[in-house]
Parts: structure tokens; sequence; C-alpha cells
């Protein structure tokens, strides 16, 4: 039997890889143009770090973390998620005394034991930013911006962001006193977790994807909201500061044109979050929609034995991304922009040369490939068809007599019969400037 991965990993093959690529540079370029800096922690951490710091009734630390041992018996995990390490990373090199303010951002993989399911997988992979040190509603404001911006850049245009409060934590206590209350009566109609988070996290419950507990959720908020004779719905009563902080997120979102949704009744799973709650959500992924969520978790690193002190950030699926982006791409477009030279010579003995053309590409940084096992010229033309290449570059007999090159420009479109938009003749010694000004691999 020929070995596979392991359910809920997956290989990426080099059609997919190209994607990556884009995708990772278009994070990388706008986290800088927005003054975020990148961060890396290790893929595993001690076990407490999230057991104290994202909560005990969380799926996460319920279901989901990989737990291992190692010879020591020192309990470690594999990263499920990238807030609490940027964190502990923050506090551990003193970024807080040295720095106070800092904008980060990171990307890697992350590791979670649930059932692999469309868009979730046990290895999957992350982008986010923390904006670690200030409690102003500019900077919810600025995340928000960059979250939606990567998005865009990314080939999302037909998203929704979801906007909420989840007020300070004294605000929370009273809420969920309230909502207990109103969800009692239909308590033992509720699913077997959310009967459990009952008590221990009240709001827990409006993140189920059972239907039965959406809708039981979403009449104990309205019927809330219409006692108090508030909207929009949120189950969360709000002291002042922090509904002047919501309304001054709002505010800057409407002064910005940045369209939001602060109608729909949710909050976030994790205990860290505080204030400001967003997702943005995209409806080509069915059930499992949100591509993007953050919010505001000012305590967090004060209970990692850090100063008091403000955060915000978000954190994207990059796996949910790319199907997302595929769902919104016209279904002519078929290749993605062609990119590379393919060396094509019609006989063997020819090889020497072009292999000499590609090492000259090469050390100039372009993309340059060839055969080298003598396959007729129709199939080179073939293989640089399908390698997405931009260019072929036909080294002949009358080619090197005359000390030329024939170059041609593949079509557009993969799957063309037609074989190239147009062909010209270079002098030899001028082709490798010529043509390594065009052939530039995608992640320069």
């Amino acid at each position: 039997m020929v070995p596979q991965a392991l359910r809920g990993t997956t290989d990426l093959l080099s059609d997919e890889i190209t994607r990556w690529l884009a995708l990772e540079q278009a994070v990388r370029r706008l986290c800088v143009v927005y003054g975020y800096q990148e961060l890396r922690t290790p893929l595993i951490e001690d076990a407490s770090l999230f057991l104290r710091s994202i909560g005990q009734t969380t799926d996460i630390v319920q279901k989901e973390m990989f737990r291992v041992h190692d010879r020591g018996d020192q309990e470690m995990v594999l990263r499920p998620e990238g807030t609490v390490p940027m964190v502990r990373a923050y506090l551990e090199h003193n970024l807080h005394k040295t720095d106070g303010f800092v904008k980060l951002f990171y990307m890697g993989p992350m590791f979670r034991a649930e059932r692999p399911q469309a868009g979730r997988f046990r290895q999957f992979h992350q982008y986010g930013v923390e904006a670690i040190g200030s409690a102003s509603p500019w900077v919810d404001v600025e995340v928000i911006t960059l979250c939606l911006h990567i998005l865009r850049e990314c080939g999302l245009s037909q998203s929704t962001l979801w906007l909420s409060t989840m007020g300070c934590r004294e605000d929370q206590q009273r809420s969920a006193e309230r909502l207990r209350v109103q969800l009692q009566p239909d308590r033992m109609h509720l699913c077997k977790d959310c009967q459990s988070r009952f008590e221990k996290n009240v709001f827990r419950v409006l993140d189920c994807k059972q239907k039965t507990c959406q809708k039981i959720a979403q009449e104990a908020v309205r019927q809330i909201n219409q006692d108090a004779g508030k909207a929009p719905p949120t189950p969360f009563s709000l002291c002042d500061e922090c509904a002047k902080h919501f309304d001054e997120v709002r505010s800057a979102l409407r002064d910005s044109g940045i369209a939001f949704d602060d109608t729909q009744v949710f909050a976030r799973g994790l205990d860290y979050y505080t204030r400001t709650v967003f997702e943005v959500r995209h409806a080509g992924l069915g059930s499992q929609d949100a591509v993007a969520a953050g919010g505001r978790y000012d305590r967090l690193v004060e209970e990692m034995g850090g100063p008091p002190m403000g955060a915000v950030g978000f954190a994207t699926g990059i796996e949910r991304v790319l199907l997302a982006a595929a769902c919104e791409q016209t279904q002519g477009e078929v290749n993605p922009t062609r990119r590379g030279v393919y060396v094509a010579v019609t006989e063997a003995g020819f090889i020497r040369e072009g292999f000499r053309l590609i090492q000259q590409l090469h050390n100039r940084g372009a993309q340059a490939i060839m055969s080298y096992d003598g396959k007729s010229l129709r199939a080179q033309l073939r293989e640089a068809d399908q390698a997405g290449c931009q260019f072929v570059a036909i080294l002949g007999e009358r080619e090197l007599k005359g000390r030329t090159i024939s170059l041609r420009e593949l079509a557009a479109r993969c799957g063309s019969r037609e074989l190239g938009k147009s062909e010209r003749t270079v002098p030899l010694e001028a082709f490798v400037d010529e043509v390594s000004q065009h052939v530039k691999p995608p992640c320069h």
C-alpha cells in the first residue's frame, strides 16, 4: 500500500505553492507598510501557557490540543494558536520595557486535534498581527483595516465584516448572569457541549454551530435587548467607558469607508477577549465561513505576568483565504500569470549550449528551465506550456550558425492551442540581458 499523509494534513504541490507564495508576499509587504515587524515563535510551547491563558472551557483546551511529554515528563503542546505565544515572547524578551507599544505579525503552522473537514485541518496555517501596548480605539481600527486590506490583496472582494464588543471583564460578569437567566428555560434543549458551557463560560453558547443552539441563543439575546431597549443586538451590557470605546471604533470605520455589520450575535470563543471583537466571513465557504477573526485582549498581558497593557490583533486561516479566493475567480482564468523561460533545443547535441544559457540566467536570478532528455521540439513546447513559462527560447542549427536565438512568448491561457502570441529573433550575446529583465520568479 502506498503511504499517505496523515488525515487532516496535506501536501502542497508546486501549483499550490505559487498561490501560497503570492499570499505570503502580500502579507509581509502590507504588514511592513503598516509598520508591523515579523516575530517567529516555536512550534512547541509549555502546555500551561495555554491552559491558563485561553480558558479551561474552550474547545482548544478541552478537545483540540496535541499534548506531548518530554523525557523529563514536562507537558508540551503543538502550537494551537498564535496570540498567546506572541505575548509570551513579548514579555520574555522585555519588549514591554524597551519598546512599550509594538506592532508584530506572524505566519506559520498551527495544530489542533479536531475532526478534519472542509477548511479545517489538524495542521493548518495562519498569519496574524498583534498590536500590544495601547488601549486606543484607533488601534482597533488600524488592525481591522489591515486585515481587510490583506484579504482584498489576496483576491477576496465578497467578504463581510462582523463587528461587536464583549465589554470589559466587569461587563462580562454582569452580562453572563443575564444570559444564563434567559437561556435557563431552554437549557435542556441545548447540545451536550453547550449544557457544559452554561456554567463555565455561557458566552461559548453564542459560538455553537448547532442550529438548535443558535436559535435558542439568538432568541435569548433578542429578549435581553428588548428588555433593555437597546440596539444593536448584543448580550453584553456595557459600562460607559466600553460603550464609548465601541462608538469610537464604529465612527472611525465609517469615516474610513469600511462597511460592517454590527447586528449579528456572536462572541469570540477564547477567554482573553475584551471589548472589540470582529470576524470576516465569506459566503463561498459554507458553514465554516470565517476567514479571519480577532479583537481586543486588554487583560492577557497582565494575566501572563506583565503590566496592565491594552492589546488587539487578528488571525487569518491561509487555507480558508485560498479557498475563498478560488470561489471568486472567474471561470475563464484557468492559469495564473506566466513566468520564466524554457530553453528548447532541436538536437541533443545542443544541450551543452542551452545549459550554458540557463546557468547565466540563474546567475541573474532569472527563472529558467530546460529538458536534458533529448525530447522532440514539440514535446518541449508542450512541457514549457504545462510549466507555465512566459517564453520559449528555441536554439537550433540555424540559430547557432547565425549566433541568434528564437524567442517565443507563449499564450496567456493554459490549454490554448495557440503556440505563441509573438516570436522574434534575438542576438545570442544579448539574450541573457534581455530575457532576465522579464522572467524573475514570483518571490522577487
